[in-house]
């Protein structure tokens, strides 16, 4: 055989640097693989989202993730899911209206990307299984974070007989309707909260999920109980709650002089001015709920993550999310708690008034229930938020409210329904 000439080397040479170079160019011009997530978070917690969760994951797994924060969150999936064109991974506090995706067969299993042992205290709370077509029954979501209700704020300088007697000072309460799209939710957790400490865990999941009707007479106390509380009806109390945005009901506990002492409002208000830096503290919504039964039962709440296309991408997505990393890493950075038993309490800092309220959502010996009109039906919610704004104005209209709701709850088909927002059965 005989040997290349240098000229020939060298065009040889030239070639194969062509060729690499069109290599690299091609590579560049490869589009990145990219997933969709929804969720409500806007503002600085879309910023620590972004930062602290979506940043390292595009690192990690050269994935892209197209985010949109919205806090009408289900009027937009809602048209998403319509036009065929719905986001890969969502992030909803619903887990009624993620069961009602699950059963349109738009949602995808999750059971093999999360790590149940972490979560399986409390799993029939926190990853409810549906059989949605007859081949057995999956988790279709998981939590991404959670939140304790059954609490009320107050001002660490308040006494304990004022406490007692914000029983019936309605004067007392801070109150605020307002939350843009999804406005009225904080009268439904009042309600939901009384009839859970009234009435105990077993009539709350009956009535949470479809099995008992509004006009049931320990549903009807809770109402009339709310309305004894905040002064339902009376004009200066009641425009103030329906004219203040939640997140700003609180601001008059340091008005000058203060407007209002107590709050009856989940964990994550800790973070606002009022509450913060150990100026506040809280105690169980029991001790102030008249009629409450002396146990230790929680509403809970949390932000379910779930899948509606699976790829190598969400998966991974899923899998990061729900990985103990992430989660003691998303709990240092935001106002929630993460429901994997295995993040230590310590992830959540120093302050005594957060290590209580972590130790209480997985204290395994208390009862912990859903958020009861996150677990219903999107039109049974929808009702209900409507009926609990009216009746604070209209106290009055009770009996007509609580006959449209059950109206409402006979149109529902009963595999609409959660089975358990309980985590006894």
């Amino acid at each position: 055989m005989s040997r290349p000439e240098p000229r020939t080397l060298a065009i040889v040479a030239v070639c194969l640097a062509l060729v690499a170079g069109a290599v690299v160019v091609l590579s560049s011009l490869r589009p990145q693989p990219s997933i969709t997530v929804l969720a409500n978070w806007s503002g600085d917690n879309e910023a620590l989202f972004r930062t602290s969760v979506i940043a390292p994951f595009e690192k990690k797994y050269g994935v892209h993730v197209i985010y949109q924060g919205t806090t009408a969150e289900s009027q937009v999936l809602k048209a998403d899911v319509e036009a065929g064109t719905p986001p890969d991974i969502v992030v909803l506090p619903g887990p009624g209206e993620l069961a009602d995706y699950a059963r349109m067969g738009k949602l995808q299993p999750v059971e093999d990307l999360v790590d149940q042992r972490g979560y399986s205290q409390g799993r029939q709370t926190w990853m409810s299984r549906l059989d949605v077509g007859g081949g057995g029954s999956h988790n279709y979501w998981f939590p991404l974070k959670t939140d304790l209700k059954s609490i009320v704020w107050h001002p660490s300088s308040v006494p304990g007989d004022r406490l007692t007697a914000a029983k019936t000072a309605s004067r007392d309460w801070c109150l605020g309707m307002g939350s843009d799209a999804t406005s009225g939710w904080p009268a439904t957790d009042w309600i939901e909260d009384i009839l859970l400490q009234q009435s105990g865990w077993q009539v709350y999941q009956q009535w949470a999920t479809g099995r008992i009707r509004w006009q049931d007479p320990h549903v009807e106390q809770a109402w009339r109980t709310w309305q004894q509380m905040v002064g339902a009806g009376q004009n200066a109390q009641t425009e103030r709650a329906l004219r203040n945005d939640y997140s700003a009901a609180s601001a008059g506990v340091t008005a000058n002089p203060p407007i209002c002492r107590l709050e009856h409002q989940a964990s994550f208000i800790r973070t606002d001015p009022p509450w913060r830096n150990g100026k506040g503290d809280f105690v169980a919504s029991a001790q102030l709920i008249p009629h409450a039964r002396p146990s230790r039962t929680w509403e809970v709440s949390g932000d379910l993550a779930a899948m509606f296309r699976r790829t190598t991408g969400t998966a991974d997505f899923v899998r990061y999310l729900a990985s103990k990393d992430t989660q003691q890493t998303w709990s240092l950075q935001q106002h929630g708690f993460s429901a994997d038993t295995d993040v230590p309490v310590s992830a959540y800092g120093g302050d005594q008034t957060t290590h209580k309220l972590a130790e209480t959502l997985r204290d395994s010996t208390a009862v912990h229930c859903f958020d009861g009109s996150d677990a219903m039906p999107p039109a049974m919610r929808d009702a209900f938020v409507q009926a609990a704004l009216t009746f604070l104005a209209r106290p009055d209209t009770l009996a007509t409210q609580l006959g449209t709701l059950d109206a409402v709850q006979r149109s529902q088909p009963k595999t609409t329904w959660l089975q358990s927002v309980c985590d006894r059965t």
